[in-house]
């Protein structure tokens, strides 16, 4: 059994050219900033033709005019605000989800397994970045080992400098920001059904071990992407100190009488 899914929504038009019904203003509006459950320096944004899952930053590193991040003489580099023209880091909405499943069986014995995948969209980890800020990650541990942050293909800045900047304060989006496409076997069975005749005839059993969000096969991002921390329109692909996922397993004894 094969199934695939996708919501897709445009923002076609927004308040323009209306009016306070009780004060007879005219609304002139060609966005919206969502300020709750905001997150750092992110916000989700609602402009004409974008969507409502639309992740954007309000702050980003300074650069040089060729675009590359600016190092000062004393070799730091700095933030700078960017609220008039905010940098979209993606859509928190995926493309699709896919799931397949599929189930064996074998005289008495029994076998099934899922795989489900979701495509595209980005998720935003604040737990990432505060574990890069305390120096705890591994991240940040390789580049302790290098010595230095590569930046601007060749480029070194000391760890501590960079990690204090990108990942302190409000944080700077970008770098924690991932690719929410995941892949993973979401169940897995397996049983076995007793025969109504090695009871005397009194009932079939069927015990069987079921085993739920197993082997996470394909994910770039640092937690499980599909965890939320709230169901609301504006507070999805956040990550900020949520619980981890959890594996489950189970034991299910069944009888038909």
């Amino acid at each position: 059994n094969m199934t695939y899914s996708f919501n897709k929504n445009v923002i076609k038009e927004l308040g323009r050219n209306a009016y306070n019904p009780v004060t007879g203003e005219k609304l002139d509006i060609d966005q919206l900033v969502m300020t709750d459950n905001q997150v750092g320096a992110t916000r989700f944004i609602l402009r004409e033709g974008g969507t409502m899952g639309d992740l954007y930053s309000m702050v980003d590193l300074q650069r040089d005019h060729n675009g590359n991040i600016y190092i000062n003489p004393e070799g730091n580099v700095s933030t700078v605000s960017v609220a008039d023209k905010p940098i979209k880091l993606g859509s928190v909405l995926p493309k699709g989800n896919l799931a397949w499943s599929n189930s064996f069986t074998w005289k008495n014995l029994t076998a099934s397994f899922m795989l489900s995948a979701r495509f595209g969209g980005v998720v935003y980890s604040r737990t990432q970045a505060v574990l890069d800020y305390y120096g705890v990650s591994e991240a940040t541990g390789q580049a302790r080992d290098r010595g230095f942050v590569s930046i601007n293909n060749g480029d070194g800045i000391n760890p501590e400098q960079w990690y204090n900047l990108v990942a302190g304060g409000e944080t700077v989006p970008q770098y924690y920001t991932y690719s929410a496409t995941n892949l993973r076997l979401r169940e897995a069975t397996i049983g076995y059904k007793i025969p109504r005749k090695w009871l005397k005839g009194v009932c079939d059993i069927k015990v069987s071990l079921v085993g739920r969000n197993l082997w996470m096969i394909y994910n770039k991002a640092p937690y499980d992407p599909e965890s939320v921390a709230s169901a609301g329109n504006y507070f999805q692909g956040i990550d900020n100190f949520m619980m981890p996922s959890l594996r489950n397993f189970g034991f299910n004894v069944n009888f038909n009488f």
